[in-house]
């Protein structure tokens, strides 16, 4: 963990890797007293340990805080390496103890509401569907944006800002984002079901003879972006088509449960960070948090 954190230059105070150092000690030989390996840790032993501390040394809810999210760390590459699902020691722990979990709470604010297994799936059904004659082409751009969202965890930016360019085959098997100022490219695998929908749109905007090369746009005359309130519009609608809560979703919503299904598929957190384009450690261990509270 701290060969990951001085590369990311998380560490920057030797003071700071000292304290780390010294907490993460007294736990290993805490649990090495009591023929306890890090993989058998449960929420149990992290309170046992945490109340000797307190005991012997007092300890705030923010440094307990502070301890559980360091062990949350250490033991998510620990695990990774043994190739054991992650702990739930920490987080059953949290569970337990809510003046650990929001001692500090600027940083434990909740991520939006995601959809469930079953409201995934029926919007991914509702989304994949053949377009229907009648349709309003309005409908099938819709449904692409909404696969893109929740298919490959775009941000409602990068759908926007996507070129014909960014989806080269056919049917589309993945998306190819450049890169903002500073990051690096990604391609993002899409799902069968989210193939369909984003091929289904192409077929649209071929019949329809859109020109230029923005990928959703907002007219079919001129081949305009796509603005931020139509596009807002439209996740709605489509989420309401599906008989979703169109109130309680967003794009971003769609954005998170991307990720938080990847997780649950076991998909390592480091690929998942490649594909939403994350670097921060922080979001990622959220994210595996939330996940394993679920």
């Amino acid at each position: 963990w701290q060969q990951r954190a001085r590369a990311r230059a998380l560490l920057r105070k030797a003071a700071s890797e000292e304290v780390y150092a010294s907490v993460w000690g007294a736990l290993a030989h805490w649990a090495c007293a009591r023929g306890q390996p890090p993989q058998k840790l449960q929420a149990a032993d992290l309170a046992a340990f945490l109340a000797e501390r307190d005991a012997a040394h007092g300890l705030s809810s923010r440094h307990a805080w502070r301890i559980t999210r360091l062990v949350e760390r250490v033991l998510l590459i620990y695990h990774q390496e043994l190739g054991l699902p992650p702990s739930l020691a920490v987080a059953q722990l949290l569970e337990q103890r809510p003046d650990i979990r929001y001692a500090n709470a600027s940083r434990f604010d909740e991520l939006p509401d995601v959809l469930g297994v079953q409201d995934a799936a029926r919007l991914a059904r509702h989304v994949a569907q053949a377009p229907r004659p009648e349709d309003p082409w309005q409908t099938q751009r819709n449904r692409a944006a909404v696969a893109l969202h929740l298919g490959a965890g775009l941000t409602p930016a990068e759908v926007r800002a996507l070129r014909i360019r960014d989806l080269p085959a056919t049917p589309p098997d993945a998306v190819h984002l450049a890169g903002a100022a500073g990051q690096a490219a990604r391609r993002v695998p899409l799902p069968g079901w989210a193939r369909r929908a984003v091929q289904a749109w192409r077929d649209v905007r071929a019949s329809l003879g859109v020109p230029g090369e923005q990928w959703l746009v907002s007219t079919r005359s001129t081949g305009k972006p796509w603005g931020k309130v139509s596009h807002h519009d439209g996740v709605k609608s489509v989420l309401q088509q599906a008989g979703l809560d169109a109130q309680r979703w967003s794009a971003y919503s769609l954005r998170h449960s991307f990720a938080l299904h990847a997780l649950h598929r076991r998909v390592p957190p480091e690929q998942l960070g490649q594909w939403l384009g994350v670097t921060e450690p922080d979001v990622l261990d959220r994210y595996q948090r939330i996940r394993l509270e679920m």
